[in-house]
């Protein structure tokens, strides 16, 4: 839940979007140099530019953001993990209507927090698409919402995670150097980003001490420092696409197997979340 990636490049990134008609099919996606997604959403009327997070678990709104909503205050509240294992308890709203990419979805649940970011409102994440198909386009930078049902050869098998049907996260098995594991796809994460599990070392027969230890103070609560440990494997793959030499961190206290960006499964990909299926359509 709320993905550990929120970097300093999106800190002071200037957001230049354009809405949505009422009826549209897609709409455009500002990807960073980071590889954050950048999406347009209008929340109880009110516009906002969010990150496009199939890790962040909840939708989630910034201090910058959510004060100008009518709810205030709330009894209901849920505590969840971060991937490094930081526990957070935020309070639960429910958003009356949220328009994204033309449709309306109501009833939306979506925590808060009063952390503020220069051009970013939030995160717009995987519970409000559970009953609908979906594209992220890297080559023409879209998001679309099919007509038809999505189909191709190319199918990947995803689990979902959920807690009281308020969060989703999605996850999927691959293999790094010759070992199965199963790892939390995050597109919040940017691009080429590679997280696994420092219990993982000594089955790929890694020592940590020759590695760089990389130490970062949690953007959420800057008494925890997380540590990171900075390598590389042979190999990171599925059935259908693999990447040689990828930098990797391995991580202490990491609650996944792994967890991986989503840009090198391919250019284009749908999703069905229902049917728990990822398609490779470029």
């Amino acid at each position: 839940m709320f993905n550990q990636s929120l970097k300093k490049s999106i800190l002071t990134a200037s957001v230049f979007l354009y809405s949505a008609t009422a009826f549209a099919q897609k709409s455009p996606i500002n990807i960073l140099p980071s590889g954050h997604l950048i999406v347009q959403a209008e929340v109880e009327g009110k516009k906002g530019n969010f990150i496009l997070d199939t890790g962040g678990g909840v939708n989630l709104f910034l201090g910058n953001f959510y004060k100008d909503l009518s709810q205030k205050e709330s009894y209901n509240f849920l505590t969840a993990f971060r991937a490094t294992g930081e526990q957070m308890t935020v309070p639960m709203f429910k958003s009356k209507e949220i328009v994204f990419n033309g449709k309306k979805f109501k009833d939306t649940w979506y925590a808060t927090h009063t952390m503020e970011i220069k051009g970013i409102d939030g995160l717009i994440s995987l519970p409000m698409l559970y009953d609908i198909e979906f594209i992220i386009d890297y080559t023409t930078k879209e998001i679309v919402f099919p007509k038809e049902k999505l189909s191709g050869k190319k199918v990947l098998d995803i689990q979902l995670s959920t807690n009281a049907d308020q969060s989703l996260d999605i996850t999927t098995y691959i293999n790094v150097n010759d070992i199965k594991i199963n790892v939390l796809l995050d597109s919040g994460a940017g691009n080429d980003s590679f997280w696994l599990s420092e219990r993982l070392m000594s089955t790929l027969g890694i020592k940590k001490e020759g590695l760089q230890l990389i130490e970062k103070k949690s953007e959420f609560n800057p008494a925890i420092t997380n540590k990171f440990y900075k390598g590389s494997v042979n190999t990171v793959s599925n059935s259908f696409a693999k990447v040689e030499k990828p930098n990797v961190l391995f991580v202490e206290g990491l609650i996944y197997e792994g967890k991986t960006s989503i840009n090198w499964l391919g250019k284009k990909l749908g999703f069905n979340l229902k049917e728990k299926k990822i398609y490779i359509l470029e």
